[in-house]
């Protein structure tokens, strides 16, 4: 929003508009779709101040840098725990959802400790928002570009891990405008040093429990050696896997 915000600001600032009409916009009550930014480039349009063009290109570029703003809207549990498995699945139809039905022929013991199945490999899918954790307000408002998260080296959290119960971890991290992925087994999670206990159970994330759960706050500098492009998710996952 805030490059749009300066765009606005640099047209008001040079306006011949009227003045009693930008100052009911900018005061009246604003519903949506009638933002104040949309109310405020219309009237610049219809003043001849800027063309359809322009209009349009703001409008594309606004869009482009907000495309997964969506996202920071979306309930913890329904964007940690539903919609990162489903992108994926959607992506990859060869990911299988595992579930009692879908895998106890394969592997009987299943108990619900992962997410996704591929020919023997066990999937754990964590996803995690980026996003200023200085500023008040919504998730939304708070969201990072890519550039921004990367500048201010964004601590991505996952939590809730069990590298015991899965072969293979997919983490997603989500900025406005981009989505970054990386893939790495359970064995090089631990190698990380990063992986630390959760907080409900002093005994989780430590070696040589049956079954332990931890997190990691972790930079893309720190996670860069897992980096994968999109289309490259199911082959890295497939290699790591079966090695």
């Amino acid at each position: 929003m805030k490059e749009l915000t300066l765009e606005l600001n640099n047209l008001l600032k040079k306006t011949k508009g009227d003045p009693k009409i930008i100052k009911a916009i900018e005061s009246e009550k604003a519903l949506f779709p009638f933002s104040v930014e949309n109310r405020l480039l219309a009237y610049f349009l219809a003043i001849g101040e800027i063309t359809y063009d322009k209009y349009s290109q703001l409008n594309t570029e606004y869009c482009e840098r907000n495309k997964y703003l969506d996202l920071f809207d979306m309930a913890p549990r329904t964007y940690g725990q539903t919609w990162g498995e489903q992108h994926i699945r959607l992506l990859f139809p060869e990911f299988i959802k595992a579930t009692k039905e879908n895998v106890s022929a394969e592997y009987p013991a299943f108990d619900g400790e992962f997410d996704l199945w591929l020919d023997g490999i066990r999937i754990e899918v964590k996803a995690c928002r980026a996003n200023s954790t200085k500023a008040g307000g919504s998730l939304a408002s708070r969201a990072y570009l890519h550039s921004e998260a990367k500048a201010v080296g964004f601590k991505y959290h996952y939590q809730q891990l069990k590298p015991s119960c899965c072969d293979v971890f997919i983490w997603i991290g989500t900025c406005r405008d981009e989505l970054i992925y990386w893939v790495l087994t359970s064995e090089e999670l631990q190698k990380t040093g990063k992986l630390g206990s959760q907080h409900r159970n002093e005994n989780t994330g430590v070696a040589g429990i049956k079954v332990f759960e931890g997190q990691v706050f972790m930079t893309e500098e720190e996670l860069l050696p897992f980096l994968v492009e999109e289309k490259d998710i199911l082959k890295s996952v497939r290699e790591k896997g079966t090695n």
